[in-house]
């Protein structure tokens, strides 16, 4: 995973985005090193600006205070998984009023699909992350808003 990380990092943009307009992205993820390859693919490959967190109740203080166009969300976490954290994004009124309407796209080694739908979510990517996982995903979110 390492080797995948680093080339990331050193190698150049691909030639394709969604868009020219920079989408402000939030990550949450408890692996830091996954979180960190998921937000180099969304950097370098669709023009997207990303923070990344490593729980629920980081994103939820994140969401407070700073808008957001998408988030990435790991459902295996510890203490709040990401399904109860989408819960409370879209429910709980310390989330600022936009984000809680946002798509939020479950990030995940576990096809909960049935959850991902009751939790609100918009669509769901398998780990690992690949740019083709990646842009699959962010089309059918573009075509449903």
């Amino acid at each position: 995973m390492a080797t995948v990380a680093n080339d990331l990092l050193t190698s150049p943009p691909t030639s394709f985005s969604l868009s020219s307009t920079i989408i402000k992205t939030l990550v949450v993820d408890d692996n830091i090193i996954t979180g960190k390859i998921l937000a180099k693919i969304l950097e370098k490959e669709f023009n997207h600006k990303v923070k990344c967190v490593v729980s629920g109740n980081e994103a939820l203080e994140l969401l407070s205070n700073e808008m957001f166009d998408i988030i990435f969300m790991d459902i295996d976490m510890p203490k709040q998984n990401g399904v109860e954290t989408c819960i409370k994004i879209r429910n709980t009124s310390i989330v600022l009023e936009e984000n809680r309407k946002i798509p939020v796209l479950a990030y995940t080694t576990n096809p909960w699909e049935e959850s991902f739908d009751q939790a609100g979510m918009n669509g769901y990517i398998a780990k690992p992350a690949s740019s083709a996982k990646v842009q699959a995903e962010l089309e059918k979110v573009y075509q449903n808003i």
